[in-house]
């Protein structure tokens, strides 16, 4: 059974924070994110190549730093995705989650904030059915292939794929299980993702001598964005404040320090 177990901060206001800072409710924000982790930017930290209780990650990172100015505590849990997403939209248990990506439907149910990192898609294939690779030469090629793909994700910019027609798996260690069995062709996903997974010891689908794997052509950077509730009172409040602080991190150069401890170019 995949661990629901929260990690909590408690963070102590700084005493150079905005005077506009007292106005904010410092009430503790209850964050949901995947439950299938989402390395490097959210994962349970392990310790001999087990998972712990504590959640960690660059994501992590970033919201404790944002929070813990103003003094506001916050818990996060990893429940499983669709159940996150369900309870940010009815503005319930949880008000926020930190890492998705856009697409028209989740505009109309979620606030976003601005971009705060970008993932590269990669396409994986099974080398025993295409032992000289694949000729793409744009995403839209994949139209060809019995395209792959986790319940539940936007899969945003792949603007020129038939999403409706993709074999969906549980999760990324389904999805690879299903492709080695003949049941689908290949997928497209996020290689820092991918790397994240195979360096927590997850799963390792860069190493694995079965697949291959290559950017996919015609397809740019994938945004990623913290969301909030439409329906929660501090949904809104919650937005401003975070784009607020990750502007300044942009430009005190934070946020790009922070990535550089997670993701290795």
């Amino acid at each position: 059974m995949r661990r629901t177990l929260s990690a909590v901060f408690l963070c102590l206001a700084l005493p150079h924070a905005p005077a506009s800072a007292q106005e904010l409710d410092r009430s503790p924000v209850r964050i949901c994110d995947d439950g299938d982790e989402w390395p490097p930017y959210t994962y349970y930290r392990r310790a001999d190549g087990k998972p712990t209780t504590e959640i960690t990650g660059f994501s992590v990172e970033v919201i404790s730093a944002i929070l813990g100015k103003h003094g506001i505590p916050f818990s996060i849990v990893l429940p499983p995705w669709k159940r996150c997403l369900a309870s940010i939209e009815a503005g319930e248990n949880y008000v926020m989650a930190l890492s998705a990506s856009k697409n028209p439907d989740r505009e109309k149910r979620f606030l976003f904030s601005a971009p705060y990192y970008q993932t590269h898609y990669y396409v994986f294939y099974a080398k025993d059915r295409f032992p000289q690779g694949l000729k793409l030469d744009s995403q839209a090629d994949l139209n060809r292939y019995r395209l792959g793909g986790v319940k539940g994700y936007a899969y945003a910019s792949l603007d020129s794929v038939d999403k409706s027609r993709m074999i969906l798996a549980a999760s990324y260690t389904e999805l690879v299980k299903m492709m080695k069995a003949g049941r689908l062709d290949v997928f497209a996903e996020d290689y820092e993702v991918m790397a994240g997974l195979a360096s927590v010891g997850t799963l390792d689908v860069i190493g694995d001598t079965a697949i291959g794997h290559a950017p996919l052509p015609s397809t740019h950077p994938n945004p990623f964005h913290m969301i909030f509730s439409r329906k929660n009172p501090r949904g809104e409040a919650l937005r401003q404040l975070v784009d607020e602080e990750l502007e300044s991190m942009r430009r005190s150069g934070q946020l790009a320090r922070l990535l550089a401890k997670y993701v290795k170019r």
